[in-house]
């Protein structure tokens, strides 16, 4: 028997071509994979500062009420 080649098919492309196509979109979808992760660390970062930094006011105005510090 003889080896057929592929033609190409209806969208234009040869198998090759396909291949090449899909892998660079699962490369262009892990990077914004990563990216859109880094974004998130970054935004939950800054929320947990602004918390621990209002836990730590209402801790130090709860000490300064229940042992009289100051005048």
């Amino acid at each position: 028997m003889r080896r057929r080649r592929r033609s190409v098919e209806a969208t234009g492309q040869t198998r090759t071509e396909q291949r090449t196509g899909a892998k660079a979109a699962r490369t262009d979808a892990k990077a914004n994979l990563i990216l859109a992760k880094s974004e998130k660390a970054k935004q939950t970062a800054a929320k947990r500062k602004w918390l621990v930094f209002l836990l730590g006011m209402v801790m130090a105005i709860a000490a300064f009420f229940k042992f009289k510090i100051g005048p």
